[in-house]
């Protein structure tokens, strides 16, 4: 059975994942794990930016994979707040038992694990709603768009959302709806064209 695509949903999970950040307080120092690939380092940055315009403070790394080693070795360190982006999805089970006194951010668009994760776990994926993020929105897509409700400034960083994607093979026949969302809101902030009739779709000029 195929399910509905629920874009509407999904955007409102993506509000309500605004919310519930804006209550972690500013004195709060955040904790940032990123995939290492294109997708991830662009979905990093774009997080960055905007937890620079909200006078946040952070500290980044940049991982191949997770595994409870690694989760347990980062539940020690001073942070009560931390964001997965374009990582996550799949380690549901070890991050509720590993950082289940944190407040948990998961930002990510490959297919969730199957696991009953706690309530202070926020986990914003396009495949709840059934969205393929294999194709329509990469891990750097989800940020923005968490970013863009976070601050409409943020749209200036809509075009590193796009390289994201093209980094995740997301353009081969060009974009569809969510992608081709935000590659308009980076043609609006004229910050890329789109050449039409080649098979490079874009240009981007950062």
């Amino acid at each position: 059975m195929v399910k509905l695509k629920r874009y509407d949903s999904f955007k409102h999970s993506i509000k309500e994942a605004v919310e519930k950040f804006k209550k972690i307080g500013r004195d709060e120092k955040i904790r940032i794990i990123s995939h290492l690939d294109a997708d991830g380092i662009t979905a990093c940055s774009i997080l960055i930016h905007a937890l620079n315009l909200e006078n946040r403070r952070y500290s980044v790394s940049i991982t191949q994979q997770l595994n409870s080693g690694f989760l347990s070795e980062i539940s020690k360190e001073d942070y009560n707040c931390f964001f997965f982006t374009d990582i996550g999805s799949g380690k549901l089970e070890d991050i509720k038992n590993i950082l289940h006194k944190k407040n948990v951010f998961i930002l990510d668009h490959h297919e969730p694990e199957d696991a009953d994760i706690k309530g202070n776990i926020v986990h914003v994926n396009p495949h709840f709603f059934g969205i393929d993020g294999t194709n329509e929105i990469s891990g750097a897509g989800v940020v923005y768009l968490f970013a863009k409700q976070l601050n409409p400034k943020n749209q200036d960083m809509a075009h590193i959302a796009v390289i994201g994607a093209i980094g995740d093979v997301q353009a081969k026949n060009g974009f569809s709806k969510l992608n081709q969302n935000i590659v308009d809101d980076a043609v609006k902030q004229k910050n890329m064209k789109v050449i039409k009739g080649l098979k490079v779709y874009l240009v981007v000029s950062l």
